[in-house]
C-alpha cells in the first residue's frame, strides 16, 4: 500500500514538472481520461521503484562527491533517476517520458523532489 502512495504521489509530481516550461513531455494514453492517469501512474511506478532500489546503492557510492560538493551532487542523482525513467519509459509502448538538455532535466528533477516531498510530508508517505 505504502508502494502505491509513493507511486500515485509521484505521479503527481511528474505532472505538476510537465506543467512547468521545462522540456518534460509524456506521451501516451491520450485516448481517455483514465488512461492518461495510468500513463502518469505506470511513471510514478518506476521512479518510485528506482528511488526505492537504484538511488540507495547511488546514494552509497557517490557519498565522497556529495560531501565534498556540500550536498548538490544527490540532485545529479535525481537527474540520472529521472533519466533512467525516460530510457525504460521508451521501451515500452505504453507511455514515453521525454526530457529535455541536462540543465531542464536538472530543475525538472528538482521540482519532482520538492513536490514529492511537500506531498510525501502532507500524506504521510514517510512514516514507518
Amino acid at each position: 500500500m505504502k508502494f502505491i502512495l509513493n507511486a500515485a504521489v509521484t505521479a503527481v509530481a511528474i505532472w505538476i514538472a510537465t506543467l512547468l516550461p521545462l522540456e518534460l513531455a509524456v506521451t501516451g494514453g491520450e485516448a481517455e481520461w483514465w488512461t492518461r492517469a495510468l500513463a502518469y501512474l505506470a511513471l510514478g511506478a518506476v521512479v518510485a521503484l528506482l528511488n526505492a532500489i537504484v538511488k540507495p546503492i547511488l546514494n552509497v557510492l557517490a557519498l565522497p562527491i556529495t560531501i565534498l560538493t556540500l550536498g548538490l551532487f544527490a540532485l545529479v542523482i535525481n537527474w540520472f533517476i529521472l533519466w533512467l525513467t525516460a530510457w525504460i519509459s521508451e521501451q515500452v509502448d505504453f507511455v514515453n517520458l521525454s526530457i529535455g538538455g541536462f540543465w531542464q532535466t536538472l530543475l525538472a528533477a528538482l521540482v519532482i523532489s520538492i513536490a514529492t516531498a511537500i506531498m510525501g510530508a502532507i500524506l504521510g508517505t514517510k512514516k514507518d
